[in-house]
């Protein structure tokens, strides 16, 4: 059971890198969303919410603890640049690459040094 909890904790921190990564507009690790062929991840700048960020975990098959994406509220009266469906949109277009690179994330985290391809 302290493996499938190693595990679990692993994917989290994975995903959430990834969500800190999406809300700095710094372009990702690895070489950067570029390389990855993640487009347009500068719009995700600064547009995230708690929310938003729980959509986007579960879109990679993950709930996270509500108490982990509180970093991500704005104050009252954020304006946000893109709407809900903007930010879906975004995903699904970029759905195989996000994948990939969570996924490559996720190995390195692990330890597994196997090629992703």
């Amino acid at each position: 059971m302290k493996m499938v909890n190693k595990l679990r904790s692993i994917v989290t921190v994975s995903i959430i890198n990834f969500l800190d990564e999406l809300e700095a507009g710094t372009g990702g690790d690895f070489d950067g969303f570029d390389d990855w062929d993640i487009k347009d991840s500068y719009r995700l700048k600064g547009q995230l919410n708690s929310y938003r960020a729980q959509n986007i975990a579960e879109f990679l098959d993950k709930r996270i603890n509500k108490q982990k994406l509180t970093k991500y509220s704005k104050p009252k009266g954020y304006q946000y640049s893109m709407s809900n469906k903007d930010i879906t949109n975004w995903l699904t277009e970029n759905s195989n690459q996000i994948y990939r690179y969570v996924n490559f994330s996720i190995r390195v985290n692990t330890g597994d040094r196997r090629s992703l391809y």
